[in-house]
């Protein structure tokens, strides 16, 4: 049971241990903040349901450096009561697109077991605005603790980058918002030793509304640029240097790419956090809605393409799919466009193979489908650039066989269809 006493004034600006913080959650997000924060001084014990997580975890703390700072468990009897703990885990969409907060809600009941009086929790994962004030400060105030006196809540909602240029927590800025002044303090006290750039917010509603936004506008966006990318290509107009025509414009326009379809654990994800909200308060968006639904249907669009090009039906014909992440250089298939891709074509009865060159061992779940070791030499009737890593030259894959699908708009030649 943890310690209900209330803290003197003087207690509540003092650490509460030596710069003891517990990080749940070490996938994509937490474990680069543990590890930040272990470089940063800062003992840290990072918490994983899955215990090959928590060794991962070990491994790439062992060959950063930072011994003795970071250590890692499957064990939640094994942590500390720690001055900071940050959630980090994941929230992805349930079975009928609504937002799962059930690793939330677990992470809280971990860090009920071993809070202590003037600790900091601080929520990193992706949730609806109103989570902090509201679902987390209900759990940690039910053992008679209360914000922004006893304990001390935030949120700071990850911006994390894969592949791109500018990545880990601490070059990317932080928003960071809180229940009350003291409990911001706290926070920005820690964030300060981890990140470069820490942008407080007035309430902790604004810093979780404006990740949703983040991912919102570029949901939207995408979805656009897919949908007149069909549009252009019909007017004979090649999309990418339209784009590239419109990006000369030094205000008022940020440059997004056609593709196969937005993927990840953000872009399709985050949306429906926001659209919960909007349509509890009677004001759903049918923007996003519509965005969506586009996004969703993006590879169902792609798949009647091909089908057209082959006379109607896809049944028996060989296709290659090149690249099946849902990100050029990213091995991660969560929300991968491309996979669906697969599928589709597997349930139009064509015979069905794929190439990857930055994906580790085949994963499960991609039916009929056959993993080739080199995309060249298959006899391919057509090939789907699903992920356009760098090791596909464009020339080479706009040649590879009779029929080239291209849903990025990267690829010139005869054989080429824009989809």
């Amino acid at each position: 049971m943890p310690d209900t006493g209330l803290l003197r004034d003087d207690a509540r600006a003092a650490p509460v241990s030596a710069g003891e913080v517990v990080v749940i959650g070490l996938g994509y997000v937490g474990l680069p903040i543990a590890l930040e924060a272990a470089a940063a001084g800062y003992a840290v014990t990072g918490y994983d349901l899955d215990p090959s997580a928590a060794h991962a975890a070990e491994a790439a703390a062992s060959g950063l450096g930072g011994e003795g700072r970071f250590l890692a468990t499957a064990d939640p009897r094994a942590l500390p009561r720690a001055e900071t703990w940050l959630i980090c885990v994941p929230t992805p969409l349930d079975g009928v697109g609504q937002p799962d907060l059930s690793l939330v809600q677990a992470a809280l009941a971990t860090c009920r077991a071993g809070l202590r009086a003037g600790a900091l929790v601080c929520l990193v994962s992706t949730c609806q605005p109103g989570a902090t004030n509201g679902m987390c400060r209900a759990a940690l105030e039910a053992d008679g603790f209360v914000v922004g006196r006893d304990i001390f809540l935030a949120v700071s909602p990850e911006r994390e980058n894969p592949g791109g240029e500018i990545t880990g927590p601490r070059r990317i800025a932080r928003l960071l918002g809180a229940p009350d002044a003291v409990s911001l303090a706290r926070a920005r006290a820690f964030w300060e030793r981890i990140a470069e750039r820490v942008i407080t917010v007035a309430t902790p509603e604004i810093a979780e509304c404006a990740k949703l936004l983040e991912n919102t506008y570029r949901l939207v966006n995408i979805a656009l640029i897919d949908e007149l990318h069909r549009g252009f290509a019909a007017l004979g107009v090649p999309t990418r240097a339209v784009i590239e025509a419109a990006a000369t414009k030094p205000f008022g326009f940020a440059p997004f790419w056609p593709g196969a379809g937005a993927g990840g654990h953000c872009i399709p994800v985050d949306p429906g956090f926001l659209q919960m909200e909007l349509a509890r308060a009677g004001v759903a968006s049918a923007l996003i809605a519509a965005a969506t639904e586009a996004n969703r249907q993006r590879p169902a669009r792609i798949l009647a393409a091909m089908t057209a090009a082959f006379g109607g039906s896809l049944a028996g014909r060989r296709v290659l799919v090149l690249g099946v992440t849902y990100k050029p250089e990213v091995p991660d298939l969560r929300g991968a466009a491309p996979m669906a891709l697969l599928h589709g074509l597997a349930q139009h009865g064509a015979e069905v193979l794929w190439h990857d060159p930055v994906l580790g061992p085949a994963p499960a779940g991609l039916g009929g489908a056959r993993r080739v070791e080199h995309p060249a030499g298959h006899d391919a009737e057509a090939v789907v650039l699903g992920a356009p890593h760098r090791a596909y030259d464009p020339a080479w894959v706009a040649g590879l066989a009779p029929l080239v699908f291209d849903p990025f708009g990267m690829l010139r030649g005869d054989s080429v269809r824009a989809v």
